[in-house]
């Protein structure tokens, strides 16, 4: 396991806790429970490298928490992994996993409407966090660190960033 994974699970099983303690203080019950379980599910799929997934369960989670009158989803420990998803892909030169958080920011902001015009705190912060992750990304692929293994620093080449990616790279020769 990598430091950044490390670091991002430390991260998101703190947001969890405190997340969990907030919501139990403010709506009271078990209203905590589905937030802890959906950015579980998230952080643990961003950690095993199953992006696809976590995009799958955040919005499900937003749907389920707006059905079953729960605080909106996802919560921070969620975007927080998903802005670490979204970083890695954007380094990597994919387009279709950022499009993807894209979408479940606004999956997020369309789960709010009825109040305050969609933008609540969860949504703001899901959007802050999809932004900064995908800052750090572009940063990472401008820098040559995109944090495939270290092929670029080793002299190695980096992985396929998509269709085409090898006859592109020729053609720049």
């Amino acid at each position: 396991m990598k430091l950044i994974d490390l670091a991002l699970a430390a991260a998101g099983a703190a947001a969890l806790a405190v997340t969990a303690v907030m919501l139990a203080n403010s709506w009271g019950g078990t209203y905590w429970l589905l937030d802890t379980v959906c950015g579980a599910a998230v952080l643990a799929l961003v950690l095993l490298r199953r992006g696809w997934a976590a995009l799958a369960v955040a919005p499900a989670a937003a749907v389920a928490a707006g059905v079953a009158d729960q605080p909106q989803e996802p919560g921070p420990a969620a975007a927080l992994a998903l802005a670490v998803l979204t970083a890695r892909a954007v380094a990597r030169g994919a387009r279709l996993v950022p499009a993807g958080g894209l979408a479940v920011v606004a999956a997020t902001w369309a789960t709010a409407l009825p109040d305050d015009d969609g933008f609540t705190a969860v949504t703001v912060v899901n959007a802050a966090a999809w932004v900064l992750g995908f800052a750090a990304g572009v940063v990472a692929r401008v820098s040559g660190t995109s944090g495939a293994g270290g092929a670029a620093s080793a002299g190695r080449r980096a992985p396929r960033a998509g269709p085409g990616a090898d006859a592109a790279e020729d053609r720049a020769r």
